[in-house]
């Protein structure tokens, strides 16, 4: 009976773990399918384009190329910052701790982010409307850590009581 109870409870534990990995995993077949030609400069810019056109009329040739770089950058800040913050959470429930924020878990976030960072590059190198840039990488990386450094910050600081 005992033996029972505790393999259930080791089943369960395993199920939740794969379940907190499924977000991360999910975010990471997303930059995979961001890193195709459907998402290359050449087709964000015409979606961009009639957007700024619904709302704004038309935009010079060159405030256009200038617009457009920047949304494109603030993507790959945001989605490899969002993965991070995905694999933080998943990386917690793999190897929990009483803490709320624990360094480890945003250690192997960074790696797994710069693992994902590098092979998406590696992969546009391969596509014929991309290229590979180790600045996307430098890019992604600041949004993986300005996302480790807000989690930081947030979850490791304590309720402070006041002294009457």
């Amino acid at each position: 009976m005992a033996t029972s109870a505790i393999s259930k409870s080791g089943s369960a534990l395993r199920r939740n773990k794969l379940l907190a990995w499924l977000p991360t995993i999910a975010w990471l077949g997303m930059i995979a399918f961001f890193s195709t030609d459907t998402f290359s400069s050449k087709h964000t810019a015409s979606i961009l384009e009639r957007i700024i056109r619904f709302f704004y009329g038309e935009l010079s040739a060159p405030h256009f190329h200038i617009l457009h770089v920047m949304v494109r950058k603030s993507a790959h800040f945001t989605v490899y910052g969002l993965l991070s913050l995905s694999a933080f959470y998943s990386w917690r429930a793999t190897f929990p701790n009483r803490a709320r924020w624990f360094f480890s878990w945003s250690v192997l976030a960074l790696l797994l982010t710069l693992v994902a960072a590098s092979l998406d590059e590696f992969h546009q190198a391969f596509v014929p409307s991309r290229g590979p840039s180790v600045y996307d990488v430098m890019l992604d990386m600041m949004g993986a850590m300005f996302v480790q450094i807000l989690l930081a910050t947030f979850l490791s600081t304590r309720k402070r009581t006041t002294p009457d």
